[in-house]
């Protein structure tokens, strides 16, 4: 038998390039849609940060646990990448549009990012799907991770629910404290979520070369520390119920992701109270 490969596509999803807010600079967004019709009011939608990672896997665990919400509690969604057009592990351009004191300019930094996604990408998704501005979720992992705390102290209306999974709080802990506490969140839901082995070392790694400078490095950013203080302050804020603090086991800084999503899932679905 004769093969005849041909590339991998995912049914129902289509990725468009948009310019950023940067001069030259563009972005790659990914779009998967429910299948049937719309509700009235649009779909509910999840935004991904550095996209490129987990829009798949997304698509795929949303498609999957949506057959059965019964069971799951996740229902279908609009699932929205958003990465550079470029894969890159560019260190200083996340620091750029993840952190406010990547600010090196107007419309540059956190802000300036922030502003590219409402008034850049909402509308260019909308233009491909009816979604409901009232339940979007956004997901961020690490340095995005800390952008999605970031935007829940200073714009919290932008998006109903947000999911910081092994959230950089040490990149500006004082900082992102203080936001936080003041913040007017009314009731906008968080998940907020850190791997076991983030403050060690798993057994698979221990003794491996540069394993002891890791170990360090984990320690001294408190990763399930910070988690833990945050998840406190911020359940005085939004109430108990409107924060899911969880420490994943036998996840690590890498591997967290994938056990997140489903999670997170459940969280973008949850009807308004």
């Amino acid at each position: 038998m004769a093969f005849d490969p041909f590339p991998f596509s995912l049914p129902g999803a289509q990725s468009i390039l948009l310019p950023g807010h940067v001069p030259g600079e563009a972005y790659r967004i990914d779009i998967a849609l429910p299948g049937g019709e719309a509700p009235d009011q649009g779909w509910p939608s999840v935004l991904l940060l550095d996209a490129g990672g987990c829009f798949a896997t997304t698509v795929e665990a949303m498609r999957r646990m949506s057959r059965r919400r019964d069971a799951t509690g996740v229902g279908e969604a609009v699932i929205i990448g958003l990465s550079p057009a470029r894969e890159d592990k560019d260190t200083a351009r996340r620091q750029r549009d993840f952190t406010a004191s990547g600010a090196g300019a107007e419309g540059i930094g956190a802000a300036g990012f922030l502003d590219f996604i409402e008034h850049g990408l909402f509308p260019a998704v909308e233009a491909f799907a009816p979604v409901d501005p009232r339940r979007r979720t956004l997901f961020g992992h690490s340095l995005a991770g800390y952008f999605a705390l970031w935007v829940l102290a200073h714009r919290p209306a932008v998006f109903r629910a947000y999911a910081a999974v092994s959230p950089s709080i040490w990149w500006d802990r004082e900082g992102l404290f203080e936001a936080l506490g003041k913040a007017a969140l009314g009731d906008r839901r968080l998940f907020l979520t850190v791997g076991q082995w983030e403050e060690a070392l798993p057994p698979w790694q221990q003794g491996l070369p540069g394993s002891e400078e890791a170990l360090a490095r984990r320690r001294s950013r408190r990763m399930i520390a910070n988690v833990r203080e945050l998840g406190a302050v911020l359940k005085a804020v939004m109430g108990a119920g409107n924060v899911h603090q969880a420490v994943l086991p036998e996840e690590d800084h890498a591997s967290i992701i994938s056990a997140a999503i489903p999670r997170m899932l459940r969280l973008a679905s949850q009807e308004e109270a």
